[in-house]
């Protein structure tokens, strides 16, 4: 007589996850034949999911256990055996059951990517959720283990380990180059991925009430450690809001009045942190004019407060500014030759003298301010 330990033993693993799958399978074939089948699925969010996560490994055992059993003799008397057949009868029945409710065909090997379809159908369709069902609703639809949802928490856990970091500064990025490289790489794949949960929410809400919900509650940190699918969704949506919020104050602060795009957020800060560490370094914007405002700006933001010092600060910029001069008469230009203008007034009046009537250009205006001294 075969020994039930010793088969269980010779499978490694297998014979246990044919037992649960069982189990499994039986819930799921239940939950399919009644009649409010998608509320039904819909409770049990977790059981399909975890069908479908592990059923290639169910496949790969239900074939290697008939392989074992039919080289070394096994018969139904072997437990491992008769389970096999009967996740075998309750697959066959389990893919009928999902054909149907997809309302199409599925070939045998296809019962995976059958179950996620249902689960796709059912769990993400768009419906009416009640105020009072709006966090209980999105711990259904939305799971721990959605891929989408695990890469973006890679990203916000990058995210905080950086800054959540006491910085020196307002206006400073309290990481290395290094570190700053990195985060700009992840950045498009972490933000498009937690854009991506937020969609598949953005679909299943029929009036947008349950993700107003949660881009609220998303504003303020956790105060215990994320577990569940909303609550790691609100910890990747604040760091991500955190993370622009730092790095966009280090702009606004140190590039005013120039408004900077979206496109060159990364390329400014790698900048600036040479700037911020007395490394010679461009812009890298591929625009010289508008590197010559940066440039400018960049210069004007780091003035003394003595203002007697400004010519010796601005004083070696002439070709800078005669660079940006290429963009005279934009917005940015117009708001740089501005805030330019005031300072020549302000070193000037301070002199008891008339400043140069010539203010046409920064060019111009940085001439007037070297003159000063």
């Amino acid at each position: 007589m075969v020994d039930d330990a010793s088969v269980r033993v010779a499978l490694e693993g297998r014979a246990e996850l044919l037992d649960a799958t069982l189990l499994r399978y039986r819930a799921l074939v239940n939950a399919l034949k009644a009649w409010r089948w998608k509320a039904r699925l819909r409770a049990n969010a977790a059981l399909i999911q975890e069908v479908a996560r592990v059923q290639d490994d169910v496949d790969e055992a239900l074939e290697l256990v008939l392989k074992r059993g039919r080289i070394e003799g096994w018969d139904r008397s072997v437990p491992v055996m008769s389970t096999r057949e009967k996740v075998e009868t309750l697959r066959a029945e389990l893919l009928s059951l999902i054909s149907n409710r997809l309302d199409r065909p599925l070939p045998n090997e296809a019962l995976r990517p059958g179950i996620e379809a249902l689960e796709t159908q059912v769990l993400t369709a768009p419906r009416l959720v009640l105020p009072g069902q709006r966090w209980s609703t999105a711990h259904q639809v939305l799971p721990a283990n959605v891929p989408e949802l695990q890469r973006a928490v890679w990203f916000a856990r990058r995210a905080e380990a950086l800054f959540g970091r006491p910085s020196n500064g307002p206006a400073r990025l309290p990481m290395s180059l290094e570190e700053l490289d990195d985060f700009v790489e992840a950045w498009s794949d972490g933000n498009a991925s937690l854009d991506a949960v937020w969609q598949r929410l953005i679909r299943i809400d029929a009036t947008g009430a349950m993700v107003r919900f949660l881009r609220k509650r998303a504003r303020r940190s956790l105060t215990t450690p994320p577990k569940t699918g909303p609550e790691l969704l609100l910890y990747c949506e604040f760091w991500r809001s955190m993370a622009i919020a730092r790095m966009d104050q280090v702009l606004d602060e140190k590039l005013s009045p120039i408004e900077w795009r979206e496109a060159e957020r990364f390329q400014l800060l790698r900048w600036l942190w040479h700037r911020e560490h007395n490394l010679t370094s461009k812009p890298a914007l591929k625009d010289e004019p508008r590197e010559g405002l940066f440039e400018l700006a960049a210069a004007l933001g780091e003035l003394p407060k003595a203002v007697e010092r400004a010519p010796l600060v601005l004083g070696g910029l002439i070709p800078v500014a005669r660079q940006a001069d290429r963009l005279r008469g934009g917005d940015d230009w117009k708001r740089l030759h501005d805030e330019l203008r005031l300072l020549v007034r302000v070193v000037w009046s301070s002199r008891k003298v008339r400043a140069p009537e010539l203010q046409e250009t920064l060019e111009d205006l940085v001439r007037a301010l070297r003159d000063s001294a």
